[in-house]
């Protein structure tokens, strides 16, 4: 037997075995999946075969769209193969997966063949035959009616009834304005007047009424046929189902709505500019930030900032208009803006982000947010982690700091610690309270600040004890001289709430040798203080 007797031999034992399965509605199609009729040589009895729709659909057209990739795998296998297997709900029951075989016949009958199993899940359906409901694809995309001059139907084609579900008998004779959807009867009605006064054609796109009472979008092309009498007028018109994409402008109308809802709902500002900064879109929250009623324009923007900041924004908007198909993210920059009603000023954190063709909008995306108690909460964190509450001088740690970053970058020139010990604080706490001694630091403090240069840092390290961070002194003895003035500043009465008390220290200097960290450099400045203060000198002392 040569290999296609073989194969001839398999494909008839198959097939015999599927016209053998009663429970199988069997048929036909050709090398593309268009249905054809079942050959008649299987012999098959009427309930059984699969009827072929007249306007030549796909068996795709039988099957819920979802499952259309998996029963292409399957029929290609079958061309492949010549055999294949698989399952898909049908149209007209979405709710039963049924089994499905698939058989290249062509080498004896010219089709291909497929079987569905009805008895899975139970019968098609209750009252329509098999064959019905199965042959029952999707409707027509378009279809003819003829009308005259008063919009009556006076002929319909059968696509139109496949289409609307209408026959000639319930259309022909009634007017075509009663299956239009409310909505849109004005308009259907200036389309018509608008075609018998131009005498021409007219296009427009009307909700058409089914017999279920659903809705379909149609665009219909009216075509007038003159005469001399009115009454036979003909206007042919060409209908034409466009029910998905009205669907889904529908969907993205919504999803638009959804968007600006999203929108107008954030707490932040939202700015949409285009190519020419020409406001595409501003929100609500926008206007609240700048204390204007609407955004009309980018200089609205531009005017709420500060001087300084226009130049950078103006920039930065340059710089993503000419990036925005980078898909780069978003540049961000805190910015003082000044409310238009009230005049105060907010800080905001504002994100420019380019947008491109693929956002349907080329232009700039600009997100405004108050930050203004984030800022200040910060600001207050900060000021916590670094002053002195009761002095408002750095703190010890912060201090220290400034000084280590002091030494890194004094590039040859030496810095200076002047270390200063408060006298009779104590004395001061004892006999006043510890108000008094509060208030007598506070003033040392002010009075010290009053003797330094503009860069130079006061802390305070503890109790009565100060240490004063000055950077390129240049010399010991300038050294010297910063720290009298210190010492100058301090010393005389001064004016407490519960009385009077002298104010007075001792006073240590160390310059910055080269490879000096600040724990040395405040050591060396500390031993000197003590030696001044067991001299009783009233001078500062250098480390020496």
């Amino acid at each position: 037997m040569t290999d296609q007797a073989a194969s001839d031999w398999s494909c008839a034992h198959t097939l015999a075995a599927m016209v053998a399965q009663q429970h199988l509605l069997i048929g036909a199609m050709t090398a593309d999946g268009t249905l054809v009729p079942v050959p008649l040589a299987l012999r098959l009895p009427a309930e059984r075969m699969l009827l072929a729709p007249p306007d030549m659909r796909t068996m795709l057209d039988l099957i819920v769209p979802a499952d259309a990739p998996a029963a292409i795998a399957d029929f290609e296998r079958a061309l492949a193969t010549g055999y294949a297997t698989g399952a898909s709900r049908l149209r007209r029951d979405p709710d039963v997966v049924r089994p499905h075989v698939l058989l290249d016949a062509r080498q004896l009958h010219g089709v291909l063949l497929t079987g569905f199993d009805l008895s899975a899940g139970g019968p098609l359906a209750a009252t329509v035959p098999p064959d019905v409901a199965l042959s029952a694809g999707r409707r027509p995309r378009t279809a003819t009616v003829r009308k005259d001059a008063f919009a009556n139907f006076t002929a319909i084609d059968e696509r139109t009834t496949r289409m609307l579900g209408w026959t000639p008998e319930e259309l022909v004779g009634t007017r075509s304005l009663d299956l239009v959807h409310p909505d849109d009867q004005q308009r259907a009605v200036s389309a018509w007047l608008e075609l018998l006064s131009r005498r021409d054609s007219e296009r427009v796109r009307l909700r058409h009424r089914r017999p279920d009472g659903s809705w379909l979008w149609l665009e219909l092309e009216n075509v007038y046929q003159p005469a001399d009498d009115p009454a036979e007028v003909v206007v042919t018109t060409q209908m034409t189902d466009i029910s998905d994409e009205m669907a889904a402008q529908e969907q993205a109308r919504r999803q638009a709505q959804l968007l600006h809802r999203v929108a107008e709902a954030l707490p932040v500002g939202i700015l949409q500019l285009d190519t020419d900064l020409g406001v595409v879109y501003a929100n609500a929250r926008l206007g609240a930030i700048l204390g204007l009623s609407a955004v009309t324009g980018h200089a609205e923007l531009a005017a709420a900032l500060q001087p300084a900041d226009r130049d950078a924004v103006a920039a930065v908007l340059g710089s993503v208009l000419a990036t925005a198909d980078d898909e780069a993210a978003g540049t961000e920059m805190e910015l003082t803006v000044r409310h238009a009603g009230t005049g105060a000023t907010r800080v905001c954190s504002v994100t420019f982000t380019g947008l491109s063709d693929r956002e349907g909008a080329p232009g700039v995306l600009i997100c405004v947010n108050d930050v203004t108690e984030s800022v200040r909460m910060r600001e207050e964190l900060t000021a916590q982690a670094t002053f002195d509450d009761l002095t408002g001088a750095h703190n010890r740690a912060s201090t220290m700091v400034v000084l280590a970053r002091t030494l890194r970058e004094e590039q040859g020139r030496p810095a200076a610690a002047v270390f200063l010990d408060l006298d009779h604080l104590k004395t001061v706490n004892d006999l006043l309270g510890h108000r008094a001694g509060d208030e007598l630091l506070i003033a040392a403090a002010d009075r010290i600040r009053s003797a330094l240069r503009h860069d130079d840092v006061l802390g305070r390290l503890g109790g009565d004890e100060f240490l004063v961070v000055s950077r390129d002194v240049g010399s010991q003895a300038a050294a010297l001289a910063l720290a009298t003035r210190v010492r100058d500043a301090l010393v005389g009465p001064v004016q407490l709430t519960d009385g009077a008390a002298e104010l007075s220290a001792s006073l240590g200097v160390a310059c910055s040798e080269p490879g000096m960290d600040a724990v040395e450099l405040t050591r060396r400045a500390d031993q000197a203080m003590y030696a001044s203060k067991q001299d009783r000198r009233a001078e500062p002392v250098l480390f020496a």
